[in-house]
């Protein structure tokens, strides 16, 4: 696809963090192909954004969101291709790049597999593109026939449903897998129970909104939010009715539609089938990411507690409405009372650092997971579901 024109300079992956809020173009191979969706009807999926993982001869890999939805069908996995004016982007030590509206793309090689039948200098001389971006273009291929990338090519693919069980029944977990690779996990075929390190890539709410017409796709992208400080309706986003043992929102108009097309009747941890209504997180969906692969995991309310360091929803919401309602600092009550008062407005400023620190310290900062892996649900409607995690050292966050 061809461009206007370029506004910005042609750069390896290894010199992004240097054009930070810049544009730029770039010459990579593509490893994954990642979409951002989730299940909206009865018929499909409603997909959001591509997330690729790419690389080139200076940084083995490196993200990119692509927001056009006409370039979609212009990605694959082995590719090699020139991405015009996409902007690159910081959020804390996570250096990536995402499209906008100047962008485009260009394939240059549409599969790696075809490099030695072709052979080099002819697949170069049939691009048609300027000197410097055909001297770009030789490196990463000789790059991409020294590394021979091995490539999951249906790790993401969406998997047809199975038909649903009851919703007070869970898969019999048969096994219990630890310390997997993300790879491994991808590519497990039976229910089971496994523990996996990863890194947080990205928060993503799963909405459908039938009255709201101002919820953009952008606001489901919670690590954007956060780092932009951009906590307008974050919590009313994040917190909603529902049940506190299951997880389940209870409310039909606005809500994360994960698993279910409708409010569930039972609840399936109750003795008696009976929910148990308080406010709660509402589900979403957390990719988390090694070196290697992204993968979905589904955050309910009783994980989402743990994840964000044991603080309920409904101590959030608290804080967050009376700091909202901006309670007068000087009112007439007693000292203990006052105390009393500044403790609960914390919970929501300390609930606003844990969400940036989860999910702006990159790659470097891996978190040890547990996740249900259920083989009824496809990849991007609950699959893999976090039931805790721990720290690096091994110091379990639990309640």
């Amino acid at each position: 696809m061809a461009t206007i024109g370029w506004y910005g300079p042609l750069i390896d992956l290894s010199e992004a963090a240097s054009h930070t809020g810049h544009f730029v173009q770039v010459v990579v191979f593509v490893h994954k192909t990642i979409p951002v969706q989730y299940k909206s009807s009865s018929t499909g999926g409603k997909v959001i954004r591509t997330d690729i993982q790419v690389g080139d001869d200076t940084r083995r890999y490196f993200a990119v969101s692509i927001w056009q939805k006409h370039m979609e069908s212009l990605l694959k996995a082995g590719s090699i291709v020139l991405l015009h004016n996409v902007k690159v982007t910081r959020y804390g030590d996570v250096v990536e790049a995402r499209t906008v509206q100047q962008s485009s793309l260009q394939c240059l090689v549409d599969t790696y597999e075809s490099i030695p039948s072709e052979g080099v200098d002819n697949l170069i001389k049939a691009c048609h593109i300027g000197i410097a971006t055909k001297e770009k273009l030789k490196k990463v291929i000789t790059w991409v026939l020294r590394v021979e990338p091995i490539l999951d090519k249906h790790a993401f693919h969406t998997s047809k449903r199975n038909p649903k069980t009851a919703n007070w029944k869970f898969p019999e977990q048969t096994q219990k897998k630890e310390h997997l690779s993300l790879l491994e996990v991808s590519n497990i075929k039976d229910a089971c129970t496994v523990s996996l390190f990863a890194s947080v890539g990205e928060m993503f709410l799963p909405v459908t909104n039938m009255y709201l017409s101002e919820f953009t796709d952008e606001r489901m992208f919670i690590r954007s939010r956060i780092f932009t400080s951009d906590y307008r309706n974050l919590v009313e986003d994040l917190i909603c009715t529902g049940c506190q043992l299951c997880g389940a929102p209870l409310n039909s108009e606005f809500g994360s539609r994960i698993e279910q097309e409708a409010v569930p009747l039972y609840c399936g941890k109750s003795s008696n089938r009976l929910h148990v209504v308080s406010l709660i997180y509402r589900p979403f969906v957390l990719y988390v990411w090694d070196e290697c692969i992204y993968i979905p995991v589904v955050v309910k309310n009783k994980a989402a507690e743990i994840l964000l360091g044991n603080i309920k929803a409904e101590s959030v919401h608290s804080s967050y409405k009376k700091q909202s309602c901006g309670q007068s600092a000087n009112t007439k009550a007693n000292e203990a009372m006052e105390d009393q008062r500044l403790a609960a407005l914390n919970f929501y400023s300390l609930w606003l650092v844990l969400l940036k620190t989860l999910l702006c310290t990159g790659k470097n900062s891996p978190l040890n997971f547990k996740v249900r892996v259920d083989m009824s649900r496809n990849w991007e409607n609950g699959r893999f579901e976090m039931l805790c995690v721990s720290l690096p050292s091994n110091l379990q966050i639990s309640n």
